[in-house]
């Protein structure tokens, strides 16, 4: 059956490979793949697995759409199997980005979009809560350093929050020093919440809403 932990961690995959251009992952347990999300890419691939071609395959649009269904029927109390997984064996998650992309430790990912690079992180908080945690950071940012576009995009299918900065800094620069420092700084916020609410030091309510799961 598949796990709460395991189904927020699918949620955010299928979230960030639907909002990050480019962007793919790959479920796997050991070295079987079991589903390929989005075109190889050997510049990044984040493994070397030979058994990829018997994986199943789909786009992050319908790998997203799955999820999301997988979701709704987990909160209507519905016991989901992960395809023929045995009972126990859980899938490890491997996003791996384009040419020109990277990811951080945390879940934060840069991709190349059109002359610009795009940095964003997933949670699996109440869209509310995550305001909460980065809307401050994210109003400041629009003024004291070089970025096009900040915010907070819910995904209502997966109920995933995508935490984004758009800039024209160019990689290795300072000025793109900077922008890693407010989406690591968001990002802290965010798993303080997380970590809070999961030993119940926390109320949903102080933090504006519900944590997903």
């Amino acid at each position: 059956m598949i796990t709460t932990p395991v189904l927020g961690s699918l949620r955010v995959a299928a979230t960030l490979t639907h909002g990050l251009p480019g962007l793919r992952c790959r479920l796997r347990v050991e070295d079987r793949t079991l589903v390929q999300v989005g075109g190889p890419d050997a510049a990044s691939s984040p493994t070397s697995d030979p058994a990829v071609d018997e994986a199943i395959t789909c786009s992050p649009c319908g790998f997203r759409a799955a999820v999301a269904d997988a979701h709704r029927r987990n909160s209507w109390g519905e016991r989901l199997q992960l395809l023929d997984l045995p009972a126990g064996a859980e899938p490890l998650i491997d996003i791996g980005t384009p040419t020109g992309g990277t990811c951080r430790p945390g879940g934060i990912f840069r991709v190349p979009i059109g002359g610009r690079w795009l940095w964003a992180f997933a949670t699996t908080l109440d869209a509310d809560a995550v305001h909460e945690c980065c809307q401050e950071l994210l109003d400041e940012a629009r003024f004291e350093i070089d970025v096009e576009i900040v915010g907070v995009r819910w995904d209502p299918a997966t109920e995933v929050a995508l935490v984004y900065a758009e800039t024209t800094a160019p990689p290795e620069s300072q000025r793109e020093a900077d922008v890693i420092e407010l989406v690591e700084a968001c990002l802290a916020r965010v798993t303080a919440v997380e970590l809070l609410l999961a030993a119940g030091a926390l109320a949903p309510s102080d933090v504006g809403g519900s944590p997903g799961a």
